[in-house]
């Protein structure tokens, strides 16, 4: 897996000819080693850099357990840097909304976690606008942000796709500001001031790496990851047994992250008339269950459905599973996404049938077979790939612990190049 980007490749040595007369290639010889002596340094120097790291989510607190920030910050690999979290607790209903106005400071493991007050934006549920959230909750957050750099002494700070809720983050600090972002931003002008006042962007798809750095920005591909081992736990038969998939082929749909037309679900039922036994298990909760639950009952498709599960026994869903699929829509939206599930799917070493899509183009992996999205393509694909055996592709590079030591290099790197 290709780590950086040659964009966000900061120390690279010019290539010397292999044409070259003997004192040339002495000086050549000599030019060589003083640069890598000058790579060892400044390596050097970013290992040996303390990092003070405040990080401002796209979520509140309780909704990032297992999300790409916490995944990243709960094994952060140097044990000297100081790592913060701006946040939010979330409203709890009409009935108990002034939950989110509280104010608290806690540990979490080595994580600070400054939890300051969020007004309810009720208007915007209404409105169905939420390019930038409710103005007072910008104000608040960007107050809340500077006033953290100045009182800590904050190196460098680091803020996901957070607009919806918070608004944008304060773009006037003395310090370096990285952009993570996780999804494409629906939003031009947000996505706009995001990119032009980061001195970096982490960027989870090669496609938003291209994007970012068409705006002349530096991007770094850190995509989301997978925990091998979590996986690798995950207990087939017993599972099989506990659902009464026995003797089934299991087909699954794990997180609900889908095409809301459900022609999956038609390809399934196209499918079942050429593969017996045939099962959907749905694993997961939210707005898309009823219909998916209720097409499926139409159509005369079999189907599990689980509701939501705790991401700690996610693994025994994997390994009951025989195919699983990754169905969203043709859209620039899941264009631009990195499949979390596509990643989790292939390190159970799990056949996929999934949308033809940029980003899993770019993946290239053997076990995921690409179809359109419609119930033919997908039904054709489904039964060609329970027919036919697969290699699997390697992901062990998506390991959060390798994610997590690029991230922290490139934010050491950026501070100091700020202290030069």
């Amino acid at each position: 897996m290709q780590r950086l980007t040659r964009s966000a490749t900061w120390l690279e040595a010019p290539h010397l000819s292999g044409d070259q007369s003997p004192s040339h290639a002495a000086e050549g010889a000599g030019l060589a080693s003083a640069q890598q002596q000058q790579r060892h340094s400044s390596a050097s120097a970013v290992r040996q850099t303390h990092l003070k790291l405040l990080w401002i989510p796209h979520l509140p607190w309780p909704a990032l357990n297992g999300q790409r920030e916490r995944r990243l910050l709960d094994i952060w690999p140097d044990g000297d840097d100081e790592l913060h979290i701006l946040t939010w607790q979330p409203a709890q209903g009409f009935g108990n909304s002034l939950t989110s106005l509280g104010w608290s400071n806690f540990k979490q493991g080595r994580i600070t976690v400054h939890s300051r007050p969020r007004v309810p934006n009720v208007m915007g549920r209404y409105l169905n606008n939420y390019a930038r959230g409710l103005w007072a909750n910008e104000r608040l957050f960007r107050f809340y942000a500077r006033e953290l750099v100045r009182s800590l002494g904050i190196d460098v700070l680091v803020y996901g796709i957070g607009h919806k809720l918070i608004g944008l983050p304060p773009f006037d600090l003395p310090i370096p500001t990285v952009f993570d972002y996780l999804d494409l931003i629906t939003y031009p002008g947000v996505e706009d001031a995001y990119i032009a006042h980061s001195d970096l962007v982490f960027c989870t798809s090669r496609v938003l790496v291209e994007r970012v750095q068409a705006f002349g920005k530096r991007a770094i591909y850190i995509p989301n990851g997978v925990s091998m081992e979590q996986i690798a736990r995950g207990q087939r038969e017993r599972m099989r047994a506990e659902l009464g998939l026995q003797d089934k082929t299991v087909v699954s749909l794990i997180g609900l992250t889908s095409s809301p037309s459900l022609f999956f679900v038609d390809a399934l039922a196209l499918a079942a008339e050429q593969v017996p036994n045939l099962v959907f298990l749905v694993v997961g909760g939210g707005d898309l269950l009823r219909p998916l639950s209720e097409r499926c009952q139409q159509l005369g498709v079999p189907v599990v459905s689980t509701g939501w599960v705790p991401n700690t026994a996610v693994a025994d869903y994997f390994a009951a599973t025989d195919l699983s699929l990754y169905a969203g829509d043709a859209t620039p939206y899941y264009d631009a996404a990195c499949p979390i599930k596509v990643l989790e799917y292939t390190a159970a070493r799990r056949p996929v049938v999934a949308t033809d899509l940029v980003e899993l183009r770019n993946m290239a992996f053997p076990n995921v077979r690409l179809a359109a999205p419609d119930a033919q393509s997908f039904a054709a694909a489904i039964v060609a790939a329970l027919a036919e055996p697969t290699p699997f592709a390697d992901v062990s590079g998506f390991e959060w612990a390798t994610l997590v030591r690029n991230v922290r290099t490139a934010l050491a790197q950026l501070v100091q190049e700020r202290r030069r």
